[in-house]
């Protein structure tokens, strides 16, 4: 028995409704990789900027660990590196499963605030941006297909006085 073309309908919107909920779902993943790798990539700064305190740097960075600290700073540099590279693949992974199924990021930053992709979570003056310019991503956005999945939240510039009085 074949299907009316209006239970097709009905059948693919559920389906993409379900696909919509499950992309939703691994979106925070997404974020928590995020900040995993920008948290790896200070680490790794801060101690190329502090190695002869490996010990203490250890201590702050993995306050739950009972392992021993490095000793040389060259070995704690490649541990830090390790664990961010281990991160940054398995974040790759994820972003390239879902560009697959064409979950992309909405790109923010230096582009105009669009209210459309994007919710505004605050105003700061920037005199190197124009006015209404994104400059800062506080949540990365995404669309998927043709229309937003989540919107980005965005810092946007204000016109400081210097641009508001030569305009």
């Amino acid at each position: 028995m074949s299907q009316s073309p209006r239970d097709r309908i009905a059948q693919r919107r559920q389906l993409q409704k379900q696909q919509s909920q499950i992309f939703l779902e691994l979106l925070p993943v997404l974020d928590d990789l995020d900040r995993a790798c920008n948290h790896w990539q200070q680490a790794q700064q801060q101690q190329q900027q502090q190695p002869a305190d490996s010990s203490n740097w250890w201590r702050r960075l993995f306050p739950w660990t009972t392992q021993p600290t490095p000793d040389h700073p060259g070995e704690l540099n490649a541990v830090v590196k390790s664990a961010y590279d281990g991160v940054s693949l398995i974040r790759q992974s994820l972003l390239d499963i879902l560009e697959r199924q064409a979950v992309t990021p909405i790109d923010t930053l230096g582009y105009p605030f669009d209210p459309s992709q994007m919710n505004a979570m605050g105003r700061e003056a920037s005199p190197e941006a124009p006015p209404n310019t994104v400059i800062k991503e506080i949540l990365k956005g995404y669309r998927w297909q043709d229309r937003v999945l989540r919107e980005a939240q965005v810092i946007v510039a204000e016109a400081t006085d210097h641009q508001s009085s030569s305009s």
